[in-house]
């Protein structure tokens, strides 16, 4: 993959955008027994020599979930990991783009999202994200 518009391109082909700016794209994405996820393509810049993309998707509110557990239950994940972003527990992926092959990219992509609504599944047995 060459580049951060090339990526976009690909993607709006393929799903259906909620939102896009310069540096991001915003999709719902079904996922098991009528849920869906929300979930984020964020273009993160230059950062030691490559052009980074992160794939993001919302699990719960912080204070709503035991974050131990949290860990515990994203310590399976094969890509990605948990992290905190402005009270929201996530679960994330990133990649440079440089070496990212439209292929490389779906695999990640939908196992953010599904881990993430699984997550969200077990922490708070609601589908809010």
């Amino acid at each position: 993959m060459a580049s951060w518009d090339d990526l976009v391109l690909w993607v709006r082909v393929r799903y259906e955008v909620m939102a896009q700016d310069a540096d991001g794209l915003t999709f719902r994405l079904p996922t098991t027994d009528g849920r869906d996820q929300l979930v984020y393509v964020r273009h993160r810049g230059e950062v030691a020599g490559h052009d980074w993309m992160q794939i993001e998707s919302p699990i719960a509110k912080l204070e709503d979930i035991d974050t131990r557990r949290l860990l515990e239950l994203a310590e399976s994940a094969v890509v990605g990991g948990a992290a905190a972003a402005d009270g929201v527990a996530v679960f994330r992926h990133s990649a440079p783009l440089s070496d990212l092959t439209f292929a490389e990219f779906e695999g990640p992509f939908r196992l953010v999202t599904t881990t993430a609504d699984d997550l969200e599944r077990q922490l708070t047995g609601t589908d809010r994200y």
